[in-house]
């Protein structure tokens, strides 16, 4: 059947023309005699004529005022050019509306003729900066799945939101590894450093410096002997060792040997006193006694030893002074002597060839003193284990999961 809109003048007879081509199993040719297909229109050549096809015309208002249920499995492939997207809504069947064009409805939804975009299924997530719900995706703030709408439940659920969809405030997302589960949220935005996580080094330096103490008596116990280099030598000492008042004991049993056989001497001198009546036994002198002899010899006088003793009334003291000289000799003595509080003074020179002293005792502080000391030593970092930030330079925006109308 072929149709010449040219030699066309009135509307009724093309109206006739198509109502008479419904009843006809044919292709049908617009401006060509041999249409190739349903519907074969080969345009005009008049160059006042203008060619070509327009689809029906609709604002995304337009598209949206009307039923969705108009459009199902019937409707696959038909096609409408969207003229403005400034009203409306893009939800459900009309979610990939987003410029004027071309659109074709696949069954489900209207997808761009020209650039298609991407699908959107349910699980599907994306950062925006909107602050609330909309054309079917739902912040991830934590919100129990009981309040989400009652349709879209059982598609929260499916996706392994049994409870709660995840809470994705203040966190970024990740891809997660074979052995997490999805909406799992860990790390945390700040960390302290350990010593664990510090280097493996020695950090070492030099000091010098002196160690004070605080004040408090301390002691130090030392132990050794101190040994001459073999050649004779003197310790030369000056002083008064003094007890403290009590009385008290010093037992002693030794021997003294002289100084290699040469003669020396002892010089000492003293006063020994004694605090209580004593005696003293004494040998007196010879005293003349007259005896009579016969009418010749009158009187004889003979002189006649005689044993006496004085008693002293009270205390008193000797003094002595005396030197001692002799060959190689010993001295020995064996005994306890005992006193009250007293001292013993002494001044002079000891002279020995090589010899050793060995000596053990605890030498004591009364007060404050400083030790100085130099070597090396490890320094710690110091530090007050502030917590770092864990964030780098950021943007705030939301995360939406897509689980449909």
């Amino acid at each position: 059947m072929i149709i010449d809109f040219i030699s066309i003048k009135k509307g009724i007879l093309l109206t006739g023309i198509f109502s008479i081509s419904t009843f006809a199993f044919a292709q049908i040719g617009i401006n060509t005699a041999t249409p190739h297909s349903t519907l074969d229109i080969e345009g005009s050549i008049e160059a006042n004529r203008v060619a070509g096809i327009q689809a029906p015309r609709l604002t995304l208002a337009a598209l949206t005022a009307k039923i969705s249920s108009l459009y199902g499995a019937n409707q696959i492939g038909a096609l409408i050019y969207i003229t403005n997207v400034s009203g409306g809504d893009r939800t459900g069947q009309r979610v990939n509306i987003s410029s004027p064009g071309y659109y074709y409805f696949d069954g489900s939804f209207w997808q761009n003729l020209g650039i298609p975009e991407p699908k959107v299924l349910s699980g599907d997530i994306k950062y925006s900066v909107v602050e609330t719900d909309h054309d079917g995706w739902y912040l991830m703030n934590g919100r129990t799945v009981a309040s989400l709408p009652a349709n879209l439940r059982p598609i929260a659920q499916k996706l392994g939101f049994t409870n709660n969809l995840p809470d994705t405030r203040d966190r970024f997302l990740k891809t997660k590894t074979g052995t997490e589960a999805v909406g799992v949220i860990g790390g945390t935005n700040t960390f302290t450093i350990a010593e664990a996580n510090l280097p493996n080094l020695n950090l070492s330096g030099s000091f010098s410096g002196t160690s004070a103490s605080g004040g408090a008596s301390h002691t130090h116990t030392f132990s050794g002997t101190s040994a001459s280099g073999g050649s004779a030598h003197n310790h030369t000492f000056s002083g008064t060792s003094a007890s403290g008042g009590a009385a008290h004991t010093h037992t002693l049993s030794s021997i003294a040997s002289g100084n290699g056989g040469a003669a020396h001497t002892h010089p000492f001198s003293g006063t020994s006193s004694n605090t209580g009546n004593h005696t003293h036994t004494y040998l007196a002198p010879p005293r003349a006694t007259t005896k009579d002899r016969g009418p010749l010899v009158s009187k004889v006088s003979v002189d006649v030893p005689t044993n006496n003793q004085i008693d002293a009334a009270g205390a008193h003291t000797h003094t002595f002074s005396a030197t001692s000289s002799n060959n190689a000799h010993t001295h020995t003595y064996s005994g306890n002597a005992a006193s009250t509080s007293h001292t013993h003074a002494y001044d002079g020179t000891s002279t020995s060839t090589a010899h050793n002293h060995t000596f053990s005792t605890t030498s004591e502080s009364s007060g404050a003193h400083n030790h100085t000391l130099s070597g090396n030593a490890n320094f710690p970092l110091g530090g007050s284990g502030i917590a770092l930030s864990n964030r780098s330079a950021y943007l705030v925006v939301n995360a939406y999961v897509y689980l449909g109308q």
